[in-house]
């Protein structure tokens, strides 16, 4: 059952029981509900539930209250964090207090109670953000579990990367570029934990083997020192009868301390029958079974993060998810560094220093109206994605990629180039559906730097300006023929303008 109701603070309420594939139907769009609630009683079959319905990843539900039945109340595990309270009444007193609290506050803070769907890890990393902004929650405080892959975790974080939210690897880089931005203070220290190379997973056997096989088959007994003929071999060499005896002097040993002493210990191979003092440390990761020495185990602080006020300005802002980019990827730069670029290669052209073309790719989306929209954090990924050697940059709803194309010996070199170029942004284009909301087009046209000294400003000034006839454009609404191509392996070696 799924129905809207009025509740006593004339907030529509979206009442359901079962598994709905609320963000696909058209008969439920986002701006016919306030609040939601989930009258199921089941565990299992509300987390189900909340696994498509809930106010982070749902693009109808985003930042919006939600309750539960108030018999799940202590059973809900890690989904605790993504439940704003627990009653069988949506009129009482409690619950209606917290709705107005929640639905005042993000107005007040300006955050938008729908957002696009989610389709890489560091979009959804932001709209976690703003979620526990939305919700008062600026402390992340990680805590010790024995069933967690890093073994300490940010309970609402790990709830979601169960559900494959994300990688760990873009986890810890996320984490990282927030706090070297200023966005997220660590506020304490907790542990350091050392974690397994390949896969980031802490749950590690340490295995002592030996130096010479690599075996683990290892018999470690003592070795005993003779004062009085300074004796010093193995304790299985002094073993006679059950007696300690020298077996240098024969003298029998009686008192520890006085007749001789236990300096180390050694090990020997059962295998290879190798004689050592030091086993080699070897890790056995119980994740991807993959076995590592000791050293090269990856060293990671888990700390108390604190989402400072710059921080929570700049996470609402539209603006956050070109900010981070600058950490995600190398090659993309801010737009005033890219202009910078152009211009130092083109006055190098133009001077000789630059023996080839100076090209510029331009992408961008129209909506039905045909007016551009606004640069989509994702779009910006993918560009980056297919165009690793080139910088990437952004600005008045357009996407740019530079590119420098040698000439070569070769007659036609230069020109198959460029026309690779094209190709790879024609590919990129289709490659971006998925960013596509209905009825939205996207284009793309390139640039090539030509003529002498004094272009150079007209070109950077064009720039500015998308082209009424696009190179070419694709919508998937529209029967437009596929370009299908493979990746060109000349821009594999392409230099980064």
């Amino acid at each position: 059952m799924i129905t809207i109701q009025n509740n006593d603070g004339d907030r529509r309420v979206l009442l359901l029981d079962s598994p709905f594939a609320l963000d696909e139907s058209p008969d439920f769009p986002e701006y016919l509900f306030d609040v939601i609630f989930i009258t199921n009683n089941s565990v299992e079959e509300t987390k189900t539930i909340l696994n498509g319905i809930n106010p982070v990843t749902s693009t109808k539900c985003c930042y919006k209250p939600l309750f539960v039945a108030k018999s799940l109340k202590g059973k809900m595990g890690n989904y605790d964090e993504i439940i704003d309270g627990y009653a069988d009444d949506w009129n009482s007193m409690d619950v209606l207090t917290a709705i107005e609290n929640i639905i005042n506050y993000n107005t007040l803070i300006g955050l938008a109670a729908t957002e696009d769907p989610i389709i890489s890890s560091y979009q959804f990393f932001i709209r976690l953000t703003r979620y526990l902004i939305s919700r008062k929650k600026s402390i992340l405080e990680p805590r010790l579990d024995v069933s967690a892959s890093t073994g300490y975790v940010i309970p609402v974080f790990d709830l979601f990367y169960r559900l494959g939210a994300y990688e760990l690897s873009d986890y810890f880089v996320f984490m990282q570029s927030m706090v070297e931005k200023g966005l997220f203070r660590a506020s304490k220290f907790v542990n350091k934990v050392y974690l397994c190379p390949k896969c980031l997973h802490s749950h590690l056997l340490y295995i002592h083997t030996c130096p010479k096989c690599g075996q683990s088959s290892i018999q470690t007994e003592e070795v005993i020192h003779h004062f009085r003929c300074a004796n010093v071999s193995p304790e299985h060499t002094y073993n006679f009868g059950g007696q300690l005896r020298c077996p240098k002097c024969h003298k029998v040993l009686q008192h520890i301390g006085m007749d001789y002493d236990r300096p180390a210990v050694i090990h020997t191979c059962n295998t290879c029958g190798n004689t050592f003092i030091e086993p080699q440390t070897k890790t056995l990761c119980t994740s991807c079974k993959g076995t590592f020495d000791a050293n090269e185990l990856i060293p990671q602080d888990f700390n108390i993060y604190e989402i400072t006020s710059e921080g929570k300005q700049s996470i609402i802002s539209p603006n956050i998810g070109f900010t981070i980019y600058t950490e995600f990827y190398d090659n993309y730069i801010e737009y005033n560094r890219f202009l910078s670029r152009i211009r130092l290669l083109a006055e190098q052209k133009f001077s000789g220093n630059i023996q080839g073309d100076l090209l510029v790719g331009k992408i961008w989306i129209l909506d039905g109206e045909g007016l551009t929209t606004s640069i989509r954090p994702e779009l910006i990924e993918l560009v980056c994605q297919y165009f690793p050697n080139n910088k990437v940059s952004v600005s008045n709803n357009i996407t740019y990629v530079g590119s420098v194309v040698r000439n070569y010996k070769n007659v036609g070199d230069t020109e198959e180039d460029i026309i690779n170029f094209q190709v790879l942004l024609s590919e990129t284009i289709r490659a971006a559906a998925g960013v596509l909301r209905a009825e939205e087009k996207i284009c793309y046209t390139y640039m090539k730097l030509q003529g002498n000294q004094s272009t150079i400003d007209d070109f950077v000034k064009e720039m500015e300006f998308i082209s009424q006839n696009p190179d070419d454009s694709y919508s998937p609404s529209l029967d437009n023929p596929d370009v299908v191509s493979q990746k060109p392996a000349s821009l594999q070696d392409e230099p980064e303008i």
